[in-house]
């Protein structure tokens, strides 16, 4: 995870050194749907929950913006198989950091709507260590609006889908043992949908 912020940290540095027209800081919270898919002799899942998080957007012009995010979920991984010796019930944090890139759709000089797509990291990471950590590239897509009911503060709410990407046959997070097969039957099973809400603080413009 420090190499993951150290990451992070970086980008958004040289993504400030951009001559962005604008730049907005918006940190967020929201509620993310529980997400399952088969495994090899059964099903797995990430349950529902809260998730955290934020966000630095650069707007390069009237109808562009990027933007570097961060998000955190505290859930249960859960995997079920008959390969499986003991079903699988573990807490689990679900870390996303990703570079994104908006198209704005301004209504109005208070209302923008947007829609974009973004790719990064996502990591499963285990609190009791029963696990070890995984970290895979994702990818996802986002839309919803911003309204500004100040020059400097705005309001955010969308909508997400995020999508780690995985190999066929691929274990995530579960220990079969030997002489057990327990693997994922897609290269993107996972796919996580929620809706955040967050506050805008417009540092430029």
């Amino acid at each position: 995870m420090k190499k993951l912020f150290i990451v992070f940290s970086l980008i958004c540095l040289s993504l400030s050194q951009l001559n962005a027209q604008g730049i907005e800081i918006t940190p967020f919270t929201g509620y993310t749907f529980q997400a399952g898919f088969n495994i090899s002799g059964g099903r797995a899942f990430l349950e529902d929950g809260q998730n955290w998080g934020g966000m630095i957007g650069f707007s390069m012009n009237k109808f562009t913006e990027i933007e570097v995010a961060y998000s955190y979920m505290g859930t249960r991984g859960i995997a079920r198989s008959v390969n499986l010796q003991n079903n699988v019930n573990t807490p689990t944090q679900v870390h996303y950091a990703t570079l994104g890139i908006n198209r704005l759709f301004p209504l109005n000089e208070n209302i923008t709507f947007f829609a974009g797509g973004r790719f990064g990291t996502g990591t499963l990471a285990f609190t009791e260590r029963d696990f070890r950590n995984q970290t895979r590239f994702s990818v996802g897509f986002q839309g919803g609006m911003k309204y500004f009911v100040s020059e400097r503060i705005g309001i955010r709410a969308q909508a997400n889908l995020m999508m780690p990407i995985v190999g066929v046959g691929t274990s995530l997070w579960w220990s079969p043992g030997a002489g057990t097969s327990v693997g994922l039957t897609g290269w993107s099973p996972i796919a996580q949908f929620g809706f955040t809400g967050g506050l805008i603080f417009r540092l430029q413009q």
